[in-house]
């Protein structure tokens, strides 16, 4: 008989203050995609906002960037992700503001 150990999955809740209305815009068509195999399968929406699976690919800031997202949401993601060793990452509109990120009043 093998057994397994369970892995480990971190995350990390932060305020949507940290992303642009344009990548708010853009997470939001791709977390209401319905296709199979889309960016949906990995950005959904929670009502207030957005989870991150950053586990999905090995380049997520690329996968990122390739969807048109902000620089600052690029450094947001990786810099967390990195720092924390963060496997998902929940932009919510009642998450905190992190301290060393810039802020967008939109």
């Amino acid at each position: 008989m093998t057994t397994t150990a369970p892995l480990l999955r971190f995350g990390l809740q932060c305020s949507s203050a940290h992303i642009t209305e344009d990548d708010n815009e853009v997470l939001y068509r791709i977390s209401h995609c319905q296709d199979e195999f889309s960016d949906g399968e990995w950005i959904h929406f929670s009502g207030t906002g957005y989870l991150l699976r950053l586990d999905a690919w090995t380049y997520p800031g690329l996968q990122l960037k390739r969807l048109g997202l902000s620089k600052a949401c690029r450094r947001l993601v990786i810099t967390l992700m990195k720092q924390h060793q963060l496997t998902y990452l929940h932009i919510d509109a009642l998450g905190e503001v992190l301290p060393g990120f810039t802020t967008f009043g939109w």
